[in-house]
């Protein structure tokens, strides 16, 4: 029997505007399920539209990655955290967005560059083909820290029988109103995995300098972006 574990994709989830993201920070602990099965990949023809539509050539938002939410590491038990226990892990390894023009919109794609890896536990026998569901946030806030909405998704990754390094790319647009600094109406982008409360408190406690550096995108990491706390806050 094969043992592939799966996250469900999880729905949207729009936050009140009384939300903060220091609100988004105790969100972060919302725990997903696992299903049995393989997600296939295919071109999404609306994606492939949305990247031929004009660039936008004023000011594009800021994008942020927290960076004890960068990397996403799964053990068979929750519980049992040595290295041989690792199921799989995936790091997010740099972030880059562009701003275009749909309609009277302002469209962000966002490309979240991911290294993904197989642990000890990823098959239960040789010949499987391990195929794993990782769920992520985009959350945008106003000018005041306020989170105006976050959506949660998942990048699938699927390995061969022998491959146990992945690399890929995830898309994604974002929608909003077009920013008018002379008004006081600015937008930024916080990015991460949604992580369980055990695989916060792993990230926090088990800094790995040999991993992946999250990149500067547009401009450093605005001051209403909460530091990671010593335990996680739930």
């Amino acid at each position: 029997m094969k043992f592939l574990p799966m996250a469900l994709i999880l729905p949207l989830l729009a936050l009140g505007g009384c939300s903060t993201v220091d609100g988004l920070k105790n969100d972060l602990a919302l725990s997903y399920d696992k299903v049995a099965g393989v997600f296939n990949k295919a071109i999404d023809p609306i994606k492939e539209k949305r990247k031929q539509l004009p660039v936008y050539d004023g000011t594009c938002p800021d994008v942020t990655v927290r960076p004890d939410l960068t990397r996403l590491v799964d053990f068979q038990d929750p519980s049992h955290t040595a290295d041989n226990a690792k199921v799989s892990e995936v790091v997010i390894t740099s972030v880059n967005n562009v701003c275009r023009i749909e309609n009277e919109s302002l469209v962000m794609q966002i490309d979240m560059a991911l290294a993904g890896k197989t642990g000890p536990k990823a098959r239960a026998n040789p010949k499987d083909k391990p195929s794993f569901a990782y769920p992520y946030f985009i959350a945008v806030t106003d000018s005041q820290g306020t989170v105006v909405s976050k959506e949660i998704f998942a990048a699938s990754l699927a390995y061969g029988s022998t491959q146990n390094e992945l690399k890929q790319t995830e898309t994604v647009f974002q929608t909003m109103p077009f920013p008018d600094a002379s008004l006081g109406i600015t937008y930024s982008v916080v990015v991460g995995f949604q992580l369980t409360e055990d695989q916060l408190a792993y990230n926090q406690g088990n800094a790995v300098s040999s991993a992946p550096m999250v990149e500067p995108v547009s401009a450093p990491a605005p001051s209403n972006i909460p530091k990671p706390a010593s335990k996680p806050k739930i």
